[in-house]
């Protein structure tokens, strides 16, 4: 899952893998080189946060296809 944050040094897009980011890879800033990585106590609470939006967007998918149905839609 690609994501983008601003560098804090230089504000340029530092693109990271949310996956790779969860299990402890630290990513740079392709100007500056200064470093993003996730602090280990930070990570249970993040990924118990990406899993509920995962599931969020599952039950999303389910209410416009139950919405599309009960229109005819298809």
């Amino acid at each position: 899952m690609k994501n983008q944050i601003p560098c804090p040094d230089c504000n340029v897009s530092i693109y990271f893998d949310l996956n790779l980011l969860l299990a402890g890879r630290a990513f740079s800033c392709p100007r500056c080189n200064a470093s993003i990585s996730l602090h280990p106590a930070s990570q249970p609470q993040l990924s118990k946060a990406v899993e509920g939006f995962a599931e969020l967007q599952k039950l999303n998918e389910k209410a416009n296809a139950a919405s599309a149905n009960a229109l005819g839609e298809q």
